[in-house]
């Protein structure tokens, strides 16, 4: 692994215990705020130490309690992109740009010209950081990152304060470094629908500890998880493929043998794509509903029931090997008498995905 982390700290009240590995491409690093997030990529850069334990990077010890290594951040090849930029406001942005090379790696994973080609740099490159929009910023703060010629790269809620105009213009950037960089990445994020749409795999911090660690789409769809973290965001995360763009502008999609309806989807016929469809917004049916407004109904059969500490109850569906879930109250359960292996029909809104819920 190119990430191989096992290292306790204590500060105050707080003990953060965790152990895991990541590799090339994103791993998020999720959970509430106060979990324990920052001061994980804080001892992972240097600039916390750690009580015990020990930090590979590369099968490089940078960190070893037993064998009192301790490698100085700026010797670690990490390169950090953070949610405020930080950018030298005195410098244009070519010179912010360039000042990497006073502190980074001997060798180049690219020129500076491939950089600012990349993150479509050239039209700003002499303008000062104030003058820049958020959106803007990142990007810079990216290529700064990156011309550092990092092993790998620390992103610190990159996309946390910009509005959903300047995200859309952020995220294509760092999917493009996802799947071209050939970087470790370690993306620390409180939000459900950035890390399922970047993230290969996941590590879900609670309280200092590792809840769980592994696929993304998998990890953020269970009921372990949605419990710790809170139900309000419990989601579903479906494959689908497009079939059809409609002239009435809905596009459809092909779903484990059922249909799907979204407002039009600016992708090709034959795409697949993943949809994050919140528990909150499925309804369930005994029986296939009739000359109702929900265009979307998927037959399943409930293969999980967990039952809250509250009035609600947590129901999961197989559809085609794909699992949907749904938020209903216990009166409802007791009412349709719904029981494991049964049969029974989900419905949601078309307009109730949103935008920002579709991962191409």
């Amino acid at each position: 692994m190119s990430i191989n982390v096992n290292i306790e700290k204590t500060m105050g009240d707080f003990c953060l215990k965790t152990k895991f590995d990541a590799d090339i491409g994103i791993t998020a690093i999720f959970g509430s705020s106060g979990a324990g997030k920052s001061t994980l990529v804080n001892l992972i850069a240097g600039l916390v130490k750690p009580k015990s334990g020990h930090i590979k990077i590369f099968n490089k010890v940078v960190f070893d309690s037993k064998q009192k290594i301790n490698v100085p951040v700026h010797k670690r090849g990490i390169g950090f992109v953070f949610q405020d930029s930080r950018l030298f406001p005195h410098m244009k942005v070519e010179a912010n740009l360039k000042y990497s090379n006073r502190f980074g790696r001997r060798g180049r994973l690219s020129s500076f010209s491939e950089i600012v080609d990349i993150l479509d740099l050239g039209q700003i490159l002499q303008r000062y950081p104030g003058n820049l929009s958020g959106g803007e910023k990142q990007r810079v703060a990216i290529g700064r990152a990156l011309l550092s010629n990092p092993k790998i790269l620390i992103l610190d809620e990159p996309l946390t304060g910009l509005d959903e105009g300047l995200r859309s213009e952020v995220i294509p950037y760092l999917e493009f470094l996802r799947d071209h960089s050939k970087l470790p990445i370690l993306y620390i994020s409180h939000s459900q629908s950035e890390v399922a749409r970047l993230s290969d795999k996941i590590v879900v911090l609670e309280n200092g500890n590792i809840l769980e660690h592994g696929e993304t789409l998998q990890i953020l769809s269970s009921f372990r998880v949605a419990k710790k973290l809170g139900l309000r965001d419990l989601s579903s995360f479906i494959e689908a493929t497009v079939s059809t763009h409609a002239s009435d502008g809905i596009t459809e999609l092909d779903f484990s043998g059922s249909k799907l309806f979204l407002p039009q989807i600016d992708v090709p016929v034959g795409s697949k794509i993943y949809l994050r469809v919140l528990a909150k917004d499925v309804t369930l049916a005994i029986k296939k509903p009739e000359k109702i407004s929900a265009l979307n109904i998927i037959k399943g059969k409930v293969d999980e029931i967990v039952m809250g500490n509250g009035p609600g109850a947590l129901i999961s569906l197989n559809v085609g090997g794909h699992k949907l879930v749904t938020r209903i109250t216990q009166r409802s359960l007791i009412a349709m008498n719904l029981k494991l292996g049964q049969t029974c029909f989900a419905f949601l809104k078309t307009v109730s995905v949103a935008t920002s819920d579709i991962i191409i």
